[in-house]
């Protein structure tokens, strides 16, 4: 799958589980870009999770046992066998990145939700909290966010009009079908 065309099927996702969160539509979505592999990995295209988001003791739903990379400190990679979330369809994934992130004092306390408007910052916030393990995290979803930004000026409606026309022809359709 190219960016553009991950930008097109999740970008709704990402918009809708960020509104009033002082996140980053573009951020999270790098953020499911990356952790997926594209959209490709298993973890993704088999169980939903496009985060990584692994299963602690508090997690009361599915859960499959697979291999992932990890980090240390010194940027030296090593695999593991580890538990991690299933979900329903990919929009609870995203919401339940949401809400992980505005859960957790330690990204509130960095500063993540003061950027809102800054993909950049909010990258550099989430690597200076502690979010991943990859010392070039904050790198990679940068570079992904400035590819996510062109699409999306690519792609977005020229005016308010061309917006607004589908919405009212589903208002029509409803009222006229439902």
């Amino acid at each position: 799958m190219t960016k553009e065309d991950f930008f097109k099927k999740y970008y709704n996702f990402a918009e809708s589980a960020t509104k009033g969160s002082g996140l980053s539509p573009i951020l999270i979505l790098s953020q499911a870009y990356l952790e997926s592999g594209a959209g490709k990995s298993s973890l993704a295209t088999k169980y939903n999770n496009f985060f990584g988001v692994k299963a602690d003791k508090s997690w009361q739903g599915k859960t499959v046992i697979l291999k992932t990379r990890e980090q240390t400190k010194d940027g030296v990679a090593y695999t593991i066998n580890d538990k991690f979330r299933i979900y329903g369809n990919p929009y609870e994934s995203f919401m339940e990145q949401i809400k992980f992130l505005k859960s957790n004092p330690r990204y509130t306390k960095a500063g993540l939700f003061t950027y809102s408007d800054n993909y950049s910052k909010q990258a550099d916030t989430l690597q200076k909290a502690g979010y991943a393990t990859d010392i070039n995290y904050a790198k990679l979803l940068k570079d992904v966010s400035s590819n996510f930004v062109s699409v999306f000026n690519k792609i977005k409606p020229t005016n308010t009009l061309a917006a607004v026309i589908p919405l009212a022809l589903l208002f029509l359709l409803g009222k006229k079908f439902f």
